[in-house]
């Protein structure tokens, strides 16, 4: 093997990262179910009040830019970790002009 290789196979921080991919893929996967869950209740909501619930719009926003931040995480775009090891993401504009259009309208 290509001696490069080997020191690649030896290095503590390649193998700590790959714990942390694992360990990041698999909150990733019950993130995604959050989502799901999410959806469920708020076209649950919509149909009871007519209008999504503004605190499941931020907090489904954060959990949006968490999932986002976890790729990234996953597939090299970034050498940050997401949430614990950094701040929690704040929701997107997504839900903000959601609710200002409500606001307008």
């Amino acid at each position: 093997m290509d001696e490069k290789v080997v020191n690649n196979l030896k290095s503590e921080s390649r193998w700590l990262r790959l714990v942390f991919m694992v360990g990041f893929g698999i909150v990733a996967y019950l993130a995604a179910f959050l989502v799901m869950l999410l959806a469920l209740v708020q076209a649950v909501h919509g149909f009871c009040m007519g209008e999504p619930n503004e605190r499941l719009l931020k907090f489904s926003g954060g959990v949006n830019q968490f999932i986002y931040q976890i790729a990234g995480f996953l597939t090299y775009n970034t050498e940050v970790k997401p949430y614990p090891f950094s701040d929690w993401p704040q929701s997107s504009s997504c839900a903000d002009k959601a609710s200002s259009e409500s606001d307008n309208g």
